[in-house]
């Protein structure tokens, strides 16, 4: 991005460059030649700008993603589950706003995405296994449901 504007500054250096030069030149043909050079370097700079202007968007965007990131990761508390070392980020009971408990994923959570962990009906000599739909990741609880809520 920092090339980016210099390569703009420098365009606009060479256009008032050039357009000095147009006042030295006393034949049309010469002038004609110059102006249109100086029409490259200013359709030059424009490019470069809506460029800048582009990636300025697209970082705007990133920050807002960040920022409401931030924003819902405050609705969860990690959590270890009682008979086992499995580790969820559960809902804080304050934060539901009508929503029912639900756990996330570790691994998505760490990537700020908001997977919610699902139960494949399957029990292993009493153990439950909770599946992330989006990494595939599972979480094994002894004897357990998961909590429906997190201690604020």
């Amino acid at each position: 991005m920092v090339s980016e504007v210099f390569a703009g500054l420098s365009a606009f250096k060479t256009m008032l460059d050039t357009a000095k030069g147009l006042k030295d030149i006393n034949d049309a043909s010469g002038r004609n030649a110059v102006a249109i050079e100086l029409q490259e370097h200013i359709l030059t700079a424009q490019a470069a700008q809506m460029a800048l202007v582009e990636r300025v968007r697209e970082l705007e965007e990133e920050v807002a993603g960040f920022e409401a990131w931030e924003t819902e990761k405050q609705r969860y508390k990690l959590t270890k589950c009682a008979y086992s070392s499995a580790l969820v980020y559960l809902l804080k009971k304050s934060e539901a706003n009508g929503e029912p408990g639900h756990a996330l994923c570790t691994n998505c959570y760490e990537r700020r995405t908001k997977s919610i962990l699902q139960w494949n009906g399957e029990v292993i000599i009493s153990s439950h296994f909770w599946v992330c739909p989006s990494c595939g990741a599972k979480v094994s609880t002894h004897g357990e449901d998961l909590p429906e809520f997190a201690d604020a």
